[in-house]
């Protein structure tokens, strides 16, 4: 019960915040429509720094520099493209809880061999994520630092810290490059959700420290809607699903040797950073017309009383439809998009959904998959 009137708690606290905070802020981008590309499932993405992969993705779903504004470091949004220039690209694939990202920079001085106290090792690229946009901060103010050893957190905060830092939301410092360094930092207590299989990563890249040049980030990350610091097992992610909104947002930190040359950020305020109300709404869109077929059967199905036999059969074809036939493999048929069926109980069967539309037909046949007690 200790654990359910914690979790109960944060859900509280949580929804108190995001109630509170997602008025008071300003979208600094009313006229963007952030989309998130949805590659097909036969042409997701290897992790491996080459961006071919991502050449099926329409231009309109890359996110450049002029969104960006500096917010810390006097630059605001007259950002000098020699200087630091970005894009980024989102992707995901329906049916895997991923957000697949495509970084490109051109920065004209690398940095990725400087110890500073404040723990920032080379360049930059973070990513705050709120998969459902529950609000409010996720990083506990940095003032539960000891004064005398900000390697350790006071006592007193500890658990706070534990229970709350990147639990309902996740801020990830990628290191650009990261040479002889972790490729993350999650900024929360929960450092495996920067580690396979719930991350990925990949770079390109052909400039030295201090020097100009190109550098290619590819990478997947989770978003966990609860993420506890010592059980991957309990975590929840966030279930992906086309048409949702989900909150993100960006910042690049550009160090330039012994100083930080600025802090650009998409949301326009520095608190994304820690503050999952001023991420922006990301929307999961739907596959491109022009890379789906024309038609296509594809059906799910849930059972809703395995004694009985009661299953729940759902459309998800794609293309243009206009007739449904099931056949159940028991001699019924039904032409309903998303019909409920009685098979009864030790079922078994081979079971076709046919649809028809202007593009002409299709089927798709499932053995075996149904079983019923």
């Amino acid at each position: 019960m200790k654990n359910g009137k914690t979790l109960f708690a944060v859900s509280l606290a949580l929804l108190m915040f995001s109630l509170i905070g997602f008025a008071d802020f300003q979208n600094p981008h009313p006229n963007v429509d952030f989309k998130i590309f949805q590659f097909p499932r036969g042409a997701m993405p290897r992790i491996d720094g080459d961006t071919s992969d991502w050449e099926i993705v329409p231009d309109h779903y890359t996110y450049g520099t002029d969104l960006l504004n500096d917010t810390e470091d006097g630059h605001g949004t007259e950002i000098d493209r020699k200087d630091l220039d970005v894009k980024v690209t989102v992707g995901w694939v329906k049916g895997m809880n991923r957000l697949y990202f495509l970084y490109e920079a051109h920065d004209d001085f690398w940095d990725f061999e400087r110890i500073n106290p404040k723990g920032y090792l080379n360049d930059i690229f973070e990513i705050a994520v709120d998969g459902d946009r529950s609000g409010g901060p996720f990083i506990v103010n940095p003032n539960i630092l000891s004064p005398d050893n900000k390697d350790q957190i006071r006592p007193e905060f500890l658990e706070n810290h534990i229970r709350f830092a990147g639990v309902h939301a996740q801020n990830y410092h990628i290191y650009t490059p990261p040479v002889n360094n972790a490729w993350v930092l999650v900024w929360g207590a929960q450092p495996w959700i920067g580690e396979f299989p719930y991350s990925n990563y990949a770079y390109s890249y052909d400039f030295k420290h201090g020097e100009s040049g190109k550098l290619i980030l590819e990478c997947w990350i989770t978003p966990f809607d609860y993420a506890p610091f010592d059980r991957p097992e309990d975590a929840v992610e966030t279930e992906l699903e086309e048409d949702m909104e989900i909150g993100l947002s960006w910042s690049i930190l550009d160090f330039d040797g012994e100083k930080r040359d600025g802090h650009y950020n998409l949301a326009h305020n520095v608190q994304m950073v820690k503050d999952a109300t001023y991420l922006l709404p990301f929307r999961l869109a739907p596959i491109e017309p022009s890379l789906q077929p024309d038609l296509k059967a594809e059906w799910t199905f849930k059972i809703l009383d395995v004694d009985a036999g009661t299953v729940s059969f759902h459309d998800e074809s794609i293309g243009k439809i206009t007739s449904w036939k099931w056949d159940f493999g028991d001699g019924t048929t039904s032409t309903e998009p998303n019909p409920i069926h009685e098979f009864g109980p030790g079922v078994r069967k081979m079971i076709t959904l046919e649809v028809t539309g202007p593009k002409g037909s299709s089927k798709r046949t499932r053995y075996w998959d149904v079983i019923t007690k």
